[in-house]
């Protein structure tokens, strides 16, 4: 391990719990790295509790306004050529950051993130594409153990390490993305401008925890991301596509949900989606702030 080499910025939200088990097991494993926590529900009360939870452990308070902007603001903080920046429920592994940091070796790579497990045991489920990616990672792995890497598009943002010089050359994550695809989007951007990206053969427990995801307004927000990226990276004849494919399923979802919020929030999404109007989030200044959605 190189600690002169990057810092870590964990993000917290209300999850205190998690949040002290991850600073347990980063106070065993990088002690002389300095830990920063971007807390965007600052509890000065928590701050006292978690006091020596790590030896170089400070805070940032911040508002929630979106998962992106808090990664710019542990960016704009951090003095390390590296940063290891990654959600509170995230337990890294024994060897995860010395099999991380072998990837910057490459002074092409932009960012390096792990395999990420569930509380179950199973590899994270981030779609087709990523398993593809999986199966490529485990028949390299076979001749090149632990720590081997495979290019891929773009890595979930549960934990990643990024280099800042690549940061600050591309530019930071999109904070109009307010939850959800800010980590796909920024991928895509860095690849364009030549950086890559490195899917690596080491393991972390992504334990999960924020109920409030499954409210009605970040399912919608993540839909209007993923058009976002669609119509910013993705080829012309798929915008209209995408566009009238999610104009559709909302109309269908509009006629079948049982409940009459989620009915009118439906109809909201079919017509801002037939009239390519998804500049505008379902949320307001707070992540909390969606428009009465449960």
């Amino acid at each position: 391990m190189r600690p002169a080499a990057f810092e870590v910025a964990i993000i917290h939200h209300r999850t205190p719990g998690l949040l002290a088990q991850a600073l347990e097991r980063l106070a065993t494993l990088a002690p002389r790295v300095s830990v920063r926590v971007v807390d965007t529900a600052f509890d000065p009360s928590l701050a006292v509790q978690l006091e020596g939870a790590h030896p170089l452990l400070t805070w940032l308070p911040l508002s929630n306004h979106s998962y992106a902007a808090a990664l710019n603001a542990a960016a704009r903080a951090a003095q390390r050529p590296l940063l290891l920046q990654m959600n509170a429920d995230v337990l890294l592994g024994e060897h995860t950051i010395d099999d991380l940091l072998r990837a910057f070796d490459d002074p092409r790579v932009a960012v390096a993130g792990p395999l990420a497990r569930t509380a179950a045991g199973d590899l994270q489920d981030l779609g087709l594409p990523y398993r593809v990616h999986y199966a490529r990672l485990h028949w390299r792995q076979r001749d090149g153990g632990r720590g081997t890497s495979v290019r891929v598009p773009w890595l979930s943002g549960c934990v990643q390490l990024l280099r800042l010089e690549a940061l600050r050359a591309v530019g930071g994550f999109d904070a109009r993305l307010r939850f959800y695809n800010e980590d796909l989007e920024w991928c895509l951007r860095a690849r364009r401008h030549g950086w890559r990206c490195e899917l690596v053969a080491t393991e972390v427990l992504h334990v999960g925890g924020a109920s409030g995801r499954q409210r009605l307004a970040f399912v919608l927000e993540g839909v209007r991301g993923g058009y976002a990226v669609t119509r910013r990276h993705g080829p012309a004849f798929l915008r209209p596509l995408h566009r009238w494919g999610l104009a559709a399923g909302a109309w269908t979802l509009a006629h079948v949900d049982s409940a009459p919020a989620r009915r009118s929030a439906w109809r909201d999404l079919a017509r801002r989606s037939a009239h390519d109007d998804l500049d505008r989030s379902f949320f307001g200044a707070q992540l909390h702030d969606a428009e009465g959605l449960c």
